[in-house]
């Protein structure tokens, strides 16, 4: 006859009903009711009963912004919480590096499309509410998606015969490496990305590293041989300008707050020198990596992505970074460098 709903206190936000009574009597759906003296419970009238209420959430959740604020200071961007077991992510780039491994098997041996001396690959997976989009339109919003702050862009789709992106599997697939109207001889590593993505928000991009082009005037004049040098400016500008990709890509396709897991996986770094290929940069000693190969991840709200830049990528290259005689990553040259990258527009 007299049914007592009881809602315990400590809430962080304000609790609403989820549906109403019998006949839309006594509780209605989606308010919000606070104790008044009577007894009774009622929705708040006023705009100091609304303030009263708001205020008791925000008291409760006074860790969290004192921790938010922490983060601020520090210049940190909060984690997203990892996912322990084998997700339908990784399953994606594993079976893009099959893809990649077959596509190049067709190649000579020495052929530059092979990356031989070494290879980056970044991926990632766009985690929120998608649109519809139909197979038509995602070239289109592919296009759309895709950043220019530097003369060879991630994710670059082109319209030429030979090179232009094809679908496969599901995914929109594009392989420079395998560009007909070029000679193989004059296929470079740093000029054969090998890349995809699936409307769902998944992406993958493999490439060559830039170091390795033998007939680069820059590197024929200070020397340098393949699989020898690994310059300490182009790794902050490559994982900058994909994550740029990632927040626009999600802003093509999904709708809302969106969540990006990012991860960056370095192969053939052993025996490399760190280097200033351009000179902008004072390194004052030999610092070599040993080991040869570091998976880096991050997962981080898509949403921060445009205002953290800095941030994202200072935490996430560090570990690269330390392989080379523990070189500690400046974060004002991580800012420096994104600075300079983002004032470039192709």
């Amino acid at each position: 006859m007299f049914p007592i709903i009881v809602v315990p206190g400590g809430h962080r936000v304000p609790i609403c009903a989820r549906r109403s009574g019998p006949n839309g009597n006594t509780v209605v759906n989606n308010a919000i009711y606070v104790r008044k003296p009577g007894p009774r419970s009622e929705t708040p009238q006023t705009a100091q009963e609304w303030d009263d209420l708001l205020g008791r959430c925000q008291r409760n959740r006074r860790d969290e912004l004192l921790d938010l604020m922490r983060d601020l200071v520090a210049g940190s961007v909060p984690q997203v919480e990892q996912m322990a077991q084998p997700s339908a992510f990784d399953t994606w780039v594993d079976e893009s590096r099959v893809r990649w491994n077959d596509l190049v098997g067709q190649l000579p041996l020495e052929a530059g499309p092979r990356l031989q001396y070494g290879r980056y690959c970044f991926a990632y997976e766009l985690v929120g509410q998608p649109l519809e989009i139909s197979p038509a339109q995602f070239p289109g919003l592919l296009r759309q998606s895709a950043v220019r702050h530097t003369g060879w862009p991630p994710f670059w789709y082109p319209t030429r015969s030979g090179i232009e992106p094809y679908p496969i599997d599901g995914a929109v697939e594009c392989w420079l490496g395998g560009d007909t109207e070029l000679p193989i001889e004059n296929r470079d590593a740093a000029h054969s990305d090998f890349w995809r993505i699936r409307s769902e928000g998944m992406a993958f991009l493999l490439r060559g590293f830039q170091e390795d082009v033998t007939d680069d005037l820059l590197h024929g004049r200070m020397g340098y041989q393949p699989g020898t040098v690994f310059d300490v400016s182009l790794p902050i500008w490559r994982v900058g300008e994909t994550l740029l990709h990632a927040h626009s890509l999600a802003q093509n396709l999904f709708d809302g707050p969106t969540t990006v897991k990012f991860t960056a996986k370095y192969e053939g770094l052993a025996g490399r020198t760190l280097v200033s290929l351009g000179g902008r940069r004072y390194l004052s000693e030999d610092r070599v990596a040993r080991q040869d190969d570091i998976t880096l991840l991050t997962h981080v709200e898509a949403q921060a992505i445009d205002t953290n830049l800095p941030e994202i990528v200072h935490p996430l290259l560090s570990p690269l970074y330390a392989l080379f005689d523990f070189f500690d990553l400046p974060m004002r040259m991580v800012s420096d460098e994104l600075g300079q990258m983002r004032a470039n527009n192709f």
